[in-house]
């Protein structure tokens, strides 16, 4: 359910869908068997990413749990910066295309019609500042 969940939140945010059911099935982490040819790039890619993703998704939470004192958790390493590369390589050519095709007359013609285009594409009409859009604050 949570590849399902992956696949679909990014398609409608982003245009792009991640593919993380391409991913095969999940096996444990202490598992020796695997067949080189069963995990090809593509399927390597969506696991990363889901993994990097849930990786971002429990740090953040941990925090959250934390309070105020999380940063004293995370004076020596920032839990969320090596995941965050993997998700951001995904993110940021996306953005860095639809913000490329801001004046784009079909774009804005497929954003303006209601209940049409991607959130991204809504959001690209207010700012096309990368760091905005992936509220880098």
């Amino acid at each position: 359910m949570g590849r399902f969940t992956l696949d679909s939140a990014t398609e409608f945010l982003f245009g792009h869908c991640v593919h993380s059911l391409n991913g095969g099935l999940p096996y444990p982490h202490d598992v020796s068997y695997i067949s080189a040819n069963v995990l090809t790039p593509e399927k390597r890619l969506a696991n990363n990413f889901s993994a990097a993703f849930h990786d971002v998704q429990s740090a953040v939470s941990q925090r959250e749990r934390l309070g105020l004192v999380w940063p004293l958790w995370e004076v020596f390493e920032n839990k969320t910066k090596k995941p965050m590369k993997i998700v951001d390589s995904f993110i940021e050519p996306i953005i860095a295309d639809v913000t490329g095709k801001k004046n784009d007359a079909r774009r804005e013609e497929k954003v303006s019609g209601e209940g049409e285009g991607t959130l991204l594409d809504h959001l690209v009409q207010v700012t096309s500042d990368p760091k905005v859009l992936k509220d880098e604050t």
